[in-house]
C-alpha cells in the first residue's frame, strides 16, 4: 500500500467530528467544576440531557448553551446569563430563573419545534425580549415585571401565570390559553393575540394600544380601566367582562359579543362597528 493509499486508509477509519459540537458536559463535571472555586461562566458549553435538576447555578453565564432535554428541575439560575440557549425539551420546571437574561432563547432545532417546560418557574424581572418559546408550558409560572418584547408564544400555555406589570409589547400570542391569569398593569401594545383563550383573565388597567384581539375568548376577563384605543376586538368574546372606564376609542368592534358586559365610563370614541348592548 502506497503512501497516499494509507492516508485515505487512517482518514477514513478516523471518527468523524461531531455536528453537535463539543462533547457534552455531566452533572458530575459541573460540580467538580464548582467545588474546585472554578469560574461560573460557560458559555456555549454543551450540557445537552444532563441532570442539573436542584444545583445552584445562580449568577452562571450559560449564553449560548445547548440545554437540549437537560433536567433543570428546581434549578437555582437567578441572575443566570442564558442569551441564545437552546432550551428544546429542556424541563425547567420550578426553576428559579429571577432577572435572568434570556433573549432569543430558542426551541427550534433542525426546522423542528421542540418546546421547554417552565410550568411553575419563577422569572420575575427576566428578560425573555425575542425569546422562541412557542407551544411551551408555562403554566403557573411567575412572570411578574418580566420582559417579552417581541417573544413568540403563539399557542403556549399560561394559564394561572401571575404577570403583573409584565412587558409583553409586539409579542406573538396567536391561540395562547391565559385563561386565569394575573396581568394587572401589563403591556400588551402592538401584541398579536388573535383566537388567544383570556377567560376570567385579570387585565385590569393593561395598555392593548393596536393589540390584535380578533377572535379571541374574553369571557369574564377584567379588563376594567384598560387601554384599548385601536385594538382589533372584531368578533371577541366578551361576554360578562369587566370593561368599566376602559378606553376603546378607535377599537374595531365588528361582530364582537358584549353580552352582560359593564361598560360603565367606558369611552368608545371613534370605536368602529360598536353597538351598545340592548338593555333589558
Amino acid at each position: 500500500m502506497g503512501i497516499l493509499d494509507r492516508a485515505v486508509s487512517v482518514f477514513r477509519s478516523a471518527p468523524s467530528a461531531s455536528p453537535a459540537g463539543p462533547p457534552g458536559l455531566t452533572r458530575a463535571d459541573v460540580e467538580r467544576r464548582l467545588a474546585d472555586g472554578g469560574s461560573r461562566s460557560m458559555p456555549g458549553v454543551n450540557l445537552a440531557g444532563a441532570d442539573l435538576s436542584g444545583m445552584d447555578l445562580e449568577g452562571a453565564d450559560l449564553s449560548g448553551a445547548r440545554l437540549r432535554e437537560a433536567n433543570l428541575r428546581g434549578t437555582r439560575l437567578r441572575g443566570a446569563n442564558l442569551v441564545g440557549a437552546q432550551l428544546c425539551n429542556a424541563d425547567l420546571t420550578g426553576a428559579d430563573l429571577r432577572d435572568a437574561a434570556m433573549r432569543d432563547v430558542n426551541c427550534v432545532e433542525t426546522g423542528a419545534l421542540n418546546p421547554p417546560t417552565l410550568q411553575d418557574a419563577n422569572l420575575a424581572g427576566a428578560d425573555l425580549t425575542g425569546a422562541e418559546l412557542s407551544h411551551a408550558n408555562l403554566r403557573g409560572a411567575t412572570l411578574t415585571g418580566a420582559v417579552l418584547d417581541e417573544a413568540s408564544l403563539g399557542k403556549a400555555d399560561l394559564r394561572g401565570v401571575q404577570a403583573s406589570g409584565a412587558r409583553l409589547r409586539g409579542a406573538n400570542l396567536r391561540h395562547a390559553q391565559l385563561d386565569d391569569a394575573t396581568l394587572p398593569g401589563a403591556n400588551f401594545d402592538g401584541a398579536d393575540l388573535t383566537r388567544a383563550h383570556c377567560s376570567r383573565a385579570n387585565l385590569s388597567g393593561a395598555s392593548l394600544l393596536r393589540a390584535n384581539l380578533a377572535g379571541a375568548v374574553l369571557d369574564g376577563a377584567d379588563l376594567s380601566s384598560a387601554k384599548l384605543a385601536d385594538a382589533q376586538l372584531d368578533g371577541a368574546d366578551l361576554r360578562g367582562a369587566l370593561l368599566a372606564g376602559a378606553s376603546l376609542a378607535g377599537a374595531d368592534l365588528d361582530g364582537a359579543n358584549l353580552e352582560g358586559v359593564d361598560l360603565a365610563a367606558a369611552d368608545f370614541a371613534g370605536a368602529h362597528n360598536y353597538r351598545a348592548p340592548a338593555r333589558v
